[in-house]
């Protein structure tokens, strides 16, 4: 064999066997506690070593068909490349000098070739070329020519720098469910082991799989959030996590806040839904309804590199009928541009009796991605008409809570309804300014009408189902939402030393036009028989005064200081709030209320690596609330608190075992609350809910294609400051102590195409109120169920179709929801969903 000096060619025949020089130790940890059971798993670290390298011309040329699973430990450079070589089935040529000395931190999950090697290079001081043969070449950076475009997630990136959002998608864990990242409102994108925050991104994969409908049940095997009222009730389908309330208004499209429907949140609008578990004013801003619990972010959908085009047929139990179809495209000799549009409709009677839903749904999303700009504009229509609106079940004064097994799922009338429709437009944009420093900015425009009447609720006055309807309500809003968003980040490294630093403006502003009436009574009826409600008389109003109006605005600064290879973390930041608030007459239009008051929410943040596979993090951040104005019954009778800050405490530590990823933590999320002095007749700012709780959570792949979502949450939510310290130590009402969610997704070995999913839902009995006798509501247990089949599609050779059956409530359990207020709805009964989708 002839010699070559100072040179090693990483063309390795895919199988080949390779010799190690050392072995690696192993650290045994234990972490998972999940209902009441240890599961010991062992935690693989440390540094792989050189390996020898054998030389093959018969590898094949470089190709991009799709991302790759790759599994590759950290070690030295060399042994790096070389498993990268062999799981990429890529050609791969350098120079050994330039390898010497230098490590990887090993890469898992699903890449294309150009990514996962563009992964595995960084801080090394080399990059790669495609050579004239289609192989890969390592280079030095000094020798860099411009690169062809690499692919994230099955999406273009075009050279993206890190400090970008824009086609900077992060990739997901095996099984493609659940991502290994997400965005951090004005961080940026993070990587889960680089975040100090719990936090879970589910993708579209995810929701296909299970077919869900509706954000909300798109979070069921998130163990910290917990719906509230059911769909098709009088109120939005909103959610509580870590005990408290999260509007559907508090749901933000791409970081904005005000882009999507109140009412309800489909998932074809989204690419990922991204959740944040505590607090994020430092990140986000303040939202319009000043959540603490965590932050609901939907990426929206963008062309893949691979062209889409399917189309779906879909049943849902009673006689709901609907399809949907997606298309995606990519144009120009790098597919800079990018065109996706979605569409679907639905209706027809739903599970529940006298209930009809309609839906339907157009989205559009664009993208231009050049060397150093990068645009992005979405457009979406949404409608959604509710027939035989759900009442609320209030409870009279002593009335035990009823049997959820023997009331009717609708105790509303059969004539009331509500719709909305909405109609939207966000527009994006990134420059590199410089290298490792991006300016952006976003602005996005929301218009939504909502109209109804109904029987919001119905009263229990005894415990032998004699109860009352309210006043029949007639009601419309107009509401018109316009936010902005621009900011600058920026990275820079100092010797061993790097910051990431970002300032960000935000701008919310909302007007709303409302009008309401009431008939002149509501009507009885009983629990637990089928009561006829007449029709009301009351019509829609027509003309629409101005009702009120909302600005949040903010100024953030925050800067990450990493060292040791990001081993050490620091974030620090701080954020300016302010509120404006007005409220105006209804017949004179003349402002009758404002608010405008200030806040600074300053948060520190951390990140520390003992392992390369271990991160341990904390923080501790605040959540915003607008404050109020006291009432003139008081003393103090026009007083403005400022915004009300809620405090989080948390610490945490995940793992990454390559498939699968594992956090703990400990969590504390004080709320302030006003209380009053019966001697002085003064309001102030002192009561205080706590929730102190741990959580913990597992993503990804147990053993070969079965994968797991899900969780366990024990949460103690106490009442530490009240009216008088009437209640002061006492349980927190709806809020459920113990949650437990897991979602499994196994394939099949022995039966090609064919895979199995169920989600198992515990939530523990929870108070609904604070006076003595303590009304409660029984814990639930809730399975669903599902299975998929994927059959190649003969109208196309790289198509398939896929058959898809989903059981919700398997058992039909009977439960009652909790939404606060002392207000119940009951938990959707056994409902199927059928559905037949063609990929071409």
């Amino acid at each position: 064999m002839k010699k070559r000096a100072a040179r090693m060619d990483l063309n390795v025949c895919p199988g080949k066997a390779l010799a190690p020089k050392s072995d690696k130790n192993f650290l045994i940890t234990s972490i998972v506690l999940l209902a009441a059971t240890t599961m010991l798993t062992s935690l693989t670290s440390g540094t792989a070593v050189a390996q020898t390298v054998m030389t093959s011309p018969k590898v094949a040329p470089v190709q991009e068909h799709g991302s790759i699973n790759f599994n590759i430990p950290a070690g030295s450079l060399s042994s790096v490349l070389t498993a990268f070589s062999i799981q990429a089935h890529t050609p791969l040529g350098s120079q050994a000098p330039m390898l010497a000395g230098k490590s990887s931190s090993g890469l898992q999950g699903r890449f294309t070739s150009s990514d996962a090697l563009s992964r595995l290079l960084q801080g090394s001081g080399l990059t790669y070329r495609v050579t004239t043969d289609h192989a890969f070449q390592i280079i030095p950076v000094s020798n860099t020519i411009m690169l062809g475009p690499v692919r994230v997630g099955g999406i273009l990136r075009s050279s993206v720098p890190p400090t970008a959002m824009i086609g900077n998608l992060p990739p997901t864990l095996p099984g493609g469910e659940i991502a290994r990242g997400g965005q951090l409102g004005m961080l940026g994108n993070k990587d889960v082991m680089d975040t100090p925050f719990s936090t879970t991104s589910y993708t579209a994969e995810f929701i296909q799989n299970r077919q869900i409908r509706n954000i909300r049940d798109a979070l069921k095997d998130d163990p910290s959030i917990r719906g509230t009222w059911a769909t098709g009730s009088a109120g939005n389908e909103q959610v509580m996590i870590r005990g408290f309330s999260i509007p559907t208004s508090g749901i933000s499209f791409g970081g904005l806040y005000g882009m999507l429907s109140t009412s309800s949140v489909l998932t074809e609008l989204a690419e990922r839904v991204e959740v944040l578990r505590g607090p994020g004013a430092l990140m986000n801003g303040m939202s319009p309804d000043g959540n603490i619990g965590g932050t609901i972010n939907i990426v929206p959908k963008r062309a893949h590199d691979k062209a889409l085009t399917r189309v779906e047929a879909d049943y849902t139990s009673n006689l709901q009928f609907g399809g949907q179809a997606d298309v995606g495209r990519r144009f120009g000799k790098e597919k800079q541009l990018g065109v996706r549009l979605n569409g679907m409709i639905r209706s027809g009677p739903t599970a529940i009796a006298r209930s009809d839903l309609k839906t339907a749904l157009v989205g559009a999303g664009v993208d231009l991605r050049l060397r150093h700009v990068r645009l992005s504009t979405d457009f979406g229509y949404q409608y959604r008409e509710i027939d035989g609106v759900l009442p609320y079940l209030a409870l009279g004064a002593g009335v035990p809570v009823p049997d959820a097994a023997k009331v009717p799922q609708n105790l509303g009338a059969s004539w009331g309804y509500n719709r909305t429709e909405d109609i939207f437009g966000v527009f994006r944009a990134e420059v590199d300014i410089f290298r490792n420093v991006t300016a952006y900015g976003s602005v996005g425009v929301h218009d939504s009408t909502f109209e109804g009447i109904y029987p919001a609720s119905v009263t229990l006055t005894n415990q032998n189902g004699t109860a009352s309807t309210s006043k029949p309500l007639a009601i419309a809003d107009h509401d018109r939402n316009i936010t902005a968003d621009v900011g600058v980040r920026g990275k820079v490294e100092t010797g061993p030393v790097t910051q990431n630093i970002v300032v960000s403006a935000n701008r919310y502003n909302l007007v709303r036009d409302e009008a309401w009436g009431f008939s002149a009574s509501g009507y009885p009826v009983n629990i637990y028989k089928r009561s006829y409600i007449p029709r009301s008389d009351i019509s829609v109003p027509g003309n629409l005064p101005l009702y009120s109006s909302s600005t949040l605005s903010s100024l953030a600064f925050a800067d990450t200081i990493s060292a040791l290879d990001k081993r050490i973390q620091v974030t620090a930041g701080l954020r300016v709030q302010r509120v404006q608030s007005a409220n105006f007459s209804a017949t004179t239009g003349l402002k009758t209320s404002s608010y405008d008051k200030t806040a600074l929410s300053p948060a520190v943040m951390a990140v520390f690596k003992p392992l390369k596979n271990v991160s341990i993090y904390g923080n501790w951040i605040q959540g915003l609330q607008q404050g109020s104005v006291v009432g003139t019954t008081y003393a103090n009778a026009g007083e403005i608190f400022a915004p009300y800050k809620s405090t989080q405490y948390e610490l945490g530590v995940k793992a990454d075992f390559k498939k699968i990823i594992l956090t703990f933590d400990v969590f504390q999320i004080s709320q302030p609350s006003t209380v009053y002095d019966v001697v002085t007749n003064i309001m102030s700012l002192n009561g205080e809910q706590r929730n102190r709780g741990l959580e913990l959570n597992i993503a990804g792949e147990i053993v070969h294609g079965l994968h797991a979502t899900g969780g366990l949450m024990l949460i103690d939510p106490v009442l530490k400051k009240t009216q008088g310290g009437l209640y002061n130590g006492q349980r927190a009402p709806n809020v459920s102590p113990i949650n437990f969610n897991m979602g499994l997704d196994y394939s099949i070995p022995f039966v090609k195409g064919l895979s199995v999913n169920t989600d198992i839902i515990y939530t523990s009995s929870q108070y609904i109120e604070n006076p003595s006798p303590r009304r409660s509501v029984p814990g639930w247990v809730r399975l669903d169920m599902g299975a998929r089949y994927v059959m190649p599609n003969p109208a196309t050779d790289a198509g398939k179709i896929t058959l898809f059956l989903n059981v919700d409530n398997v058992t039909n359990a009977r439960y009652w929801n909790a939404g606060g207020y002392n207000n119940l709805t009951l938990g959707a009964p056994r409902t199927f969903r059928f559905a037949v989708a063609a990929d071409f």
